[in-house]
């Protein structure tokens, strides 16, 4: 099955992307971030899929809080990650009420970054101490997994992305979780959970660890139950459409397999979202 996320499309309300999206032919919906809080956007949620018999997934930053803030459950700020955590209780709640029961969140990151710094340049000013980063988000995760479990929701975990940038801003040092095959595996030592590999993000941390892309997929093909795509220049994740050529989508169709449900994160119009399913769309179906 196939998913297009909501982040491709820049609007203000959830509603309007959602429109848009169902007016292309499109009613397989990963609800993401990139919109704004608003007055009756649940009611909006429940309206338009039984409206138009959608089916959603939700992802990470979603619902929008009323003050933005960046999500992390790794977080070593006491006021982060209490506000982590009740975001994610929050949307459980959320997605109980619109029938949805599919969760994916991201890995943590044992940087701080502010609401300005998403997708740019990381401030390494406060850097968290590393084994209680780790004990932070697995207790935050199982925790989650377990609220989760208990409303029938299944929930994943998506790789995190290092750019180049980041990582020569950082002194050469990863303070990002689950970039690679190894760092993927350290967490699978401690936590037992549902592998989202974002194939873009795999993509630009190989190329900045020095990794093999191929041989990076190749190690996780067996690990994977949900994919997101969307193509890049190896350096920052664009989230370009695809092109049927592109090493990331080559790569795709190599691990792919028929019981993995994928995300579209390409950002563009509604023509050039519809390129990019048509370029996976026969090894999908």
């Amino acid at each position: 099955m196939i998913y297009v996320s909501s982040s491709c499309i820049k609007k203000n309300k959830i509603a309007e992307v959602i429109q848009y999206l169902e007016s292309n032919g499109i009613r397989n919906i990963e609800l993401s971030g990139g919109t704004d809080y608003y007055d009756g956007i649940e009611d909006d949620l429940q309206m338009l899929k039984q409206k138009h018999h959608l089916n959603y997934a939700c992802h990470a930053y979603f619902p929008p809080p009323v003050k933005p803030f960046v999500v992390n459950l790794a977080s070593c700020n006491d006021k982060i990650y209490q506000e982590s955590l009740n975001h994610y209780i929050q949307c459980v709640d959320m997605l109980k009420r619109i029938d949805c029961k599919v969760l994916s969140v991201h890995a943590g990151f044992m940087v701080e970054i502010s609401t300005d710094e998403i997708g740019k340049r990381l401030n390494d000013r406060v850097i968290y101490e590393e084994d209680k980063a780790y004990d932070r988000f697995c207790t935050a995760y199982c925790f989650l997994s377990r609220l989760c479990a208990e409303n029938g929701i299944e929930v994943f975990l998506e790789n995190n992305v290092l750019s180049a940038e980041n990582y020569k801003s950082f002194g050469y040092h990863n303070y990002m979780m689950m970039t690679d095959y190894d760092s993927i595996m350290r967490m699978k030592k401690q936590l037992n959970f549902n592998l989202l590999l974002d194939l873009g993000h795999l993509h630009v941390s190989a190329n900045t660890l020095g990794l093999d892309f191929v041989q990076e997929c190749n190690m996780l093909r067996n690990d994977i139950r949900w994919l997101h795509l969307s193509d890049n220049d190896g350096r920052i994740d664009e989230h370009r459409p695809l092109r049927k050529e592109s090493e990331i989508v080559r790569e795709f169709y190599k691990i792919y397999d028929s019981h993995i449900p994928v995300t579209l994160e390409t950002i563009g119009s509604a023509a050039e979202i519809l390129a990019s399913i048509d370029a996976i769309k026969g090894q999908c179906m």
